[in-house]
């Protein structure tokens, strides 16, 4: 808990709430987790968007924090995320019965944009977490 003092006027201690400085509290609010999804059909396949379940908000910036991607296909493969069909992230080497969990620190900000997912071979898990504000 953290007291601030007014002013030197009027030394009235108040407490902040945290509201805008405890960062697991804006996580709390914001944070976001998708669905995990089955890259399937050949083609990328829907991520977090505005039609997946759960569903990003349109109009609010999305910043990954977490990508997990699981590669149980019997072979090595490669995966990687995409918004509007152009990849935003570098192909990433999964080996058969492997996951990856990819951690962005200070967070990826892909906007105000459906993301997909997309691999080298169908049958690639993937979810993704983060903050949308």
């Amino acid at each position: 808990m953290v007291f601030i003092t007014n002013t030197v006027a009027d030394p009235v201690p108040t407490v902040d709430s945290g509201l805008h400085t405890n960062p697991r509290r804006y996580e709390k609010d914001n944070g976001f987790y998708s669905e995990v999804v089955t890259r399937a059909g050949g083609i990328a396949t829907p991520l977090w968007t505005i039609a997946t379940t759960p569903a990003r908000t349109a109009g609010e910036d999305t910043t990954i924090y977490t990508i997990e991607i699981e590669n149980s296909t019997g072979a090595a493969i490669t995966a990687w995320l995409e918004i509007a069909g152009v990849a935003i992230t570098v192909p990433i080497t999964v080996g058969n019965d492997d996951t990856v969990i990819i951690n962005y620190p200070a967070g990826f900000n892909v906007g105000d944009n459906d993301v997909d997912c997309n691999a080298s071979a169908n049958g690639v898990v993937f979810s993704i977490k983060g903050t949308e504000a």
